[in-house]
C-alpha cells in the first residue's frame, strides 16, 4: 500500500513541476519580441499539427477530406464567421459522399 502511495505522490510531483517551473522561470527571463511572438503562436501550431492530418481521412476518402480542408481554408482566408466555414466545410463534404 505504501509503494502505491509513494508512486502517486512522486508522479504528481512530476506532474507539477513542468507547469510550474515556467511560470517561475519567465519571472527572472527578459525575454524580446521575437521570443514573445515566437511562443505566442505555439498553441496554434500544436492544435494543427493534431487535427490537420485527421482531416484527410477522417471522411474515410483522402480526396473528400482534401477538397473540405481546402473549402475551409479559402473560406477563413476570406475572414468569415467560424461557424461558418465549419459548417460549409461539413456540407460540402457531405454532399461529396451522398454518391
Amino acid at each position: 500500500m505504501n509503494k502505491y502511495i509513494l508512486t502517486i505522490i512522486l508522479m504528481g510531483i512530476v506532474t507539477f513541476i513542468p507547469r510550474v517551473l515556467p511560470f517561475i522561470i519567465s519571472d527572472k527571463i527578459n525575454s524580446n519580441r521575437f521570443l514573445k511572438r515566437f511562443f505566442k503562436y505555439i498553441p496554434y501550431t500544436i492544435l494543427g499539427m493534431l487535427i490537420i492530418p485527421d482531416i484527410f481521412y477522417s471522411t474515410g476518402s483522402f480526396i473528400t477530406g482534401t477538397i473540405g480542408f481546402f473549402v475551409a481554408l479559402i473560406l477563413s482566408f476570406m475572414n468569415l464567421n467560424s461557424i461558418i466555414v465549419i459548417f460549409a466545410a461539413v456540407l460540402i463534404v457531405y454532399i461529396l459522399n451522398l454518391n
